[in-house]
């Protein structure tokens, strides 16, 4: 296993330099001058002044050599500086990653615990009216996009019921873990409802496939109670497909994220995303570009192994 994780690593540095080669590439295409982004097009700058400044960002050179000056300063752990608040792009990605990756793991922990909790429930009454309930909220989870769900969310339970705060991270005078959690509750509940659903559609019809197996059968010739039979034989053996599709979840997230994030006014790397595009913020892009494509590259890796854990007959080595 050891081995086959260093592997995996090595191959992560060919899809990173593609992903990275990629978004520069796109970048080169946008309209516009990229000077406009440290100096407005409308200040007081001769010519000759902004063609030396040109000259001194590099804007004048290739964009092969300006790719490659870029790819050896990020290998020294410079990303570069960012042009709408002209701090080093770590420093504002390092603020904001946190605030992400707890919203994003929030969501997908409450989005695979209830979906697996539901799509157990639901291949177990199967045909019943139970069951019938649980697949229309699931069927409606999938439809409604992220983005109309966390309008609605923010209608209803903020500012119609009052439940939950409007945004933000915390409540301006109150930094107490209380505060975080109830500024933290809606927005993940928002992003997990797609993934509550589509794990529950999975779950319950892997269950549904396992329950119907030989082994599950001679478990309960055996005597087996129930409950052993569902969790220690059935799901065991329906965790694998299931895996498969939460380990696609992250991109999702990632998008998710940015609406929601939006929607909310949370201080996360989805809206400084959006922030950094509106400003053409280049170096904070590609900044943003690397770090989301490290993140979806490492849950791919995560689920990869999660394989071997969930069914030892998988073997890497």
């Amino acid at each position: 296993m050891g081995q086959y994780i260093q592997r995996r690593l090595l191959m992560l540095i060919p899809l990173l330099l593609l992903v990275t080669i990629l978004s520069f590439m796109l970048l080169q295409l946008t309209p516009g001058d990229p000077l406009n982004a440290y100096v407005p097009p409308d200040a007081p700058m001769s010519a000759a002044a902004r063609a030396r400044l040109r000259h001194q960002l590099g804007l004048d050179k290739p964009a092969a050599e300006r790719y490659f000056y870029w790819l050896r300063e990020t290998v020294q752990g410079n990303l570069g500086v960012s042009t709408s608040t002209f701090e080093p792009v770590r420093t504002v990605i390092g603020r904001r990653i946190g605030p992400t990756l707890l919203l994003m793991g929030t969501a997908l922990v409450i989005g695979v615990s209830l979906g697996l909790l539901f799509g157990i429930v639901a291949a177990l009454r199967r045909n019943t009216w139970l069951d019938l309930v649980l697949t229309s909220f699931a069927i409606l989870g999938i439809s409604v996009p992220v983005y109309l769900a966390g309008l609605i969310g923010l209608y209803v339970f903020s500012l119609r019921l009052g439940w939950f705060p409007t945004g933000g991270f915390s409540a301006p005078d109150n930094g107490s873990l209380a505060d975080h959690i109830w500024h933290l509750i809606l927005p993940a509940l928002i992003i997990a409802i797609q993934y509550i659903a589509s794990t529950m559609r999975y779950t319950r019809g892997a269950m549904i496939e396992a329950m119907t197996q030989d082994y599950v059968r001679t478990a309960r010739a055996k005597g087996l109670r129930s409950t052993a039979v569902v969790m220690r034989h059935a799901l065991k053996n329906a965790l694998l497909p299931i895996v498969t599709i939460i380990g696609s979840y992250v991109p999702a997230l990632i998008a998710g994220a940015v609406f929601i994030e939006s929607i909310f006014s949370w201080p996360g790397m989805g809206q400084l995303f959006i922030d950094s595009v509106t400003a053409r913020d280049y170096p904070l892009i590609m900044g943003l570009i690397l770090v989301l494509a490290v993140i979806i590259l490492l849950a791919n890796l995560l689920t990869d192994v999660t394989y071997a854990i969930v069914d030892p007959r998988i073997r890497y080595e």
